[in-house]
């Protein structure tokens, strides 16, 4: 008897630091909601935004500001699935109103047959009034760990760096990119919201995405 105590006590205490791990991860993804920007941007008054290392070069001495659009699912093969739209609408916003210069569209195809994210988020972006010349693609990352390495070369020529995705996801994305040196990257989630069941169904998958990397930190 004394055995199956200390078993079921040495279970309940594994439930218990599983579950205060996955709480404290939930938490950290829900403060990142907001990004790592103010609501200048969100309130349409982003022209008063201080950008860092803008080096006084470019548009109003405030730098090229080069906005990092993550992809998301495309619905049948070609179409813009809720992701696109609400990511691509936020970055086509703050383009209209002259806060981003350079737009990087990045993501690769799900599945043969199906069109990359990053050509389909060009379409739907060209659609929301964003210059074809002020768009860049990057079209082979499978995941935001890709997103992250392959689209930073592209940033070369960027003073500033605004990170634009779900808000879920932006805690996933502030962590791959300190994990890979990406110094400087800023986050700002899309204008419009997921549903609510969405979200928390997506909470569970980043909770469990940043857990993995978190293991996998010292080999990486």
């Amino acid at each position: 008897m004394p055995k199956i105590r200390f078993l079921i006590r040495l279970f309940l205490l594994c439930v218990a630091v599983i579950a205060g791990i996955f709480l404290a991860l939930a938490v950290t993804v829900w403060l990142h909601f907001d990004g790592t920007l103010n609501h200048s941007l969100r309130s349409g008054s982003g022209q008063a935004l201080l950008l860092q290392d803008s080096g006084g070069q470019g548009d109003g001495g405030r730098g090229v500001v080069c906005g990092l659009v993550f992809g998301a699912a495309v619905h049948g093969s070609s179409q813009p699935g809720p992701g696109i739209a609400r990511r691509v609408e936020t970055a086509a916003r703050l383009y209209r109103e002259g806060i981003l210069q350079h737009i990087i569209m990045t993501g690769g195809k799900g599945s043969d047959g199906v069109r990359s994210e990053a050509a389909v988020m060009r379409d739907f972006g060209i659609a929301e009034g964003i210059d074809p010349d002020a768009i860049v693609l990057e079209d082979q990352a499978r995941s935001t760990w890709e997103n992250l390495v392959y689209s930073r070369p592209l940033t070369a020529s960027c003073s500033t760096v605004i990170g634009i995705s779900d808000r879920y996801h932006l805690a996933r994305i502030e962590y791959l990119a300190s994990l890979q040196g990406f110094r400087g990257l800023q986050t700002f989630p899309s204008d419009i919201s997921a549903t609510t069941a969405f979200e928390m169904k997506s909470l569970g998958r980043e909770v469990a995405a940043l857990l993995y990397y978190i293991s996998l930190s010292p080999f990486l």
